[in-house]
């Protein structure tokens, strides 16, 4: 009955193009609420048969009792459960899973596995430019995580970190980084006096490249759209309205790729932005007072599903953001300055300086060992503590608006 229960909401969503957007965002809300219901449809704790596509993460001197992660992609069709190996649930409504395994003495391991495509060759020159220019492999492992969202060379040490104190989220590529480097591709152009809406194309080509370049990855995709149909309204001189832009980023979206609903990125991803559109707070001049009601913001509706999840949320995850989020967004405009004007050795320099800070930070916050929420609960308290936070903020803007004067979102 609910077999195709993702392809129905995403046709649902489909409809804020036949009707009102504010519908469409109505409905998008309604199905995050709706969400876990969904959950037990397509959880199946086996590998799928069929046309596998592995990739090992591999790591110089493999020893003794060295784990070995395989990334599996297999479509959905015939199931058998696989002996000798642990399964590590990942993305288990999509069909990707990673198999752990174990070195032992005098033995191996045999994959036999299909080359699928040779790996982009523009991303293989970026990588190892970005290798040789890197002052130390710390600094390596950071950029190519920010720019070409490869984290496979973080440190343990340093990516444990990022994990406990809840910040993992700032080496994803997000709309942090795309609207970065669409401003700075547009003010490039802007310097050889391009024409606005000729710069706006552009810009947008070179954005979607940079989407393709990293194979349409699902927190690039996001960002991508958001950034795209704000554009385009701005472009038209049309009033902006961000529930609608958000509205038909998650249409689109779903329309694109269904199973994306039951990702947690993406789940965590729209409910942050929707916490950030329908904040209650007054925007501020001050730039890190703008962090902290922002942070709060989307920690409020974020937090039920990182309980439902994880059974943990960082309390004070806005204190933190206000120490990391300016650090990484100077870190990020310094590496898009080395890559435009890499013969510049100072700005190789500054991005060494400013990324062991960023490192040191993220280290001392898991030191500081930061208080988090423990707290377990099924669907049918995730749905009503999603609803209880919708009512909260709306009674809260109602609060501000009518104390203030002004609307947040016209």
């Amino acid at each position: 009955m609910f077999k195709n229960s993702s392809f129905i909401i995403s046709i649902l969503f489909a409809t804020g193009i036949l009707i009102p957007i504010k519908i469409s965002t109505i409905l998008a809300i309604i199905s995050i609420i709706l969400l876990p219901f969904f959950r037990f449809l397509i959880y199946i704790p086996f590998i799928f048969l069929g046309s596998l596509r592995m990739e090992i993460y591999k790591y110089p001197n493999i020893k003794t009792n060295d784990t070995i992660i395989v990334k599996v992609n297999a479509p959905s069709k015939g199931i058998l459960p696989i002996e000798g190996f642990g399964i590590f649930k990942s993305n288990v409504y999509t069909g990707q899973y990673h198999l752990e395994g174990y070195i032992k003495k005098d033995s191996f391991i045999v994959l036999s596995f299909e080359k699928i495509r040779n790996q982009n060759e523009i991303y293989l020159k970026l990588d190892k430019f970005l290798r040789e220019k890197a002052f130390r492999f710390e600094d390596y492992a950071i950029i190519t995580a920010l720019i070409l969202n490869n984290r496979d060379y973080i440190p343990y040490e340093v990516k444990n970190a990022f994990v406990e104190t809840g910040m993992f989220h700032i080496l994803a590529i997000s709309g942090l980084h795309i609207s970065l480097i669409f401003l700075i591709i547009s003010f490039v152009l802007s310097l050889f006096y391009i024409p606005r809406k000729l710069n706006f194309i552009i810009s947008s080509i070179m954005i979607f490249l940079y989407t393709a370049l990293l194979d349409f990855i699902p927190s690039c995709f996001r960002a991508f759209l958001f950034a795209i149909i704000f554009s385009i309204s701005n472009l038209l001189e049309r009033k902006v309205n961000m529930l609608n832009v958000f509205g038909l980023s998650l249409t689109l979206n779903l329309m694109i790729f269904p199973t994306q609903i039951y990702d947690i990125g993406f789940q965590l991803s729209y409910l942050a932005v929707l916490g950030l559109i329908y904040s209650p707070f007054n925007y501020s001049k001050n730039f890190f007072i703008n962090i902290l009601k922002s942070s709060i913001s989307a920690q409020i509706f974020t937090t039920p599903i990182l309980l439902y999840h994880f059974s943990k949320a960082p309390i004070l995850y806005f204190f933190g953001n206000l120490i990391t989020i300016p650090i990484s967004t100077i870190l990020l405009l310094n590496l898009l300055f080395c890559l435009i004007f890499p013969f510049i050795e100072q700005l190789w320099v500054s991005l060494h300086i400013i990324n062991l800070l960023f490192i040191k930070s993220i280290i001392l916050l898991e030191k500081l060992n930061l208080p988090a929420l423990k707290l377990v609960i099924d669907e049918k308290m995730l749905i009503i503590l999603l609803i209880l936070n919708f009512i909260i903020v709306s009674l809260l803007r109602r609060l501000f608006i009518l104390s203030n004067k002004q609307y947040f979102v016209q």
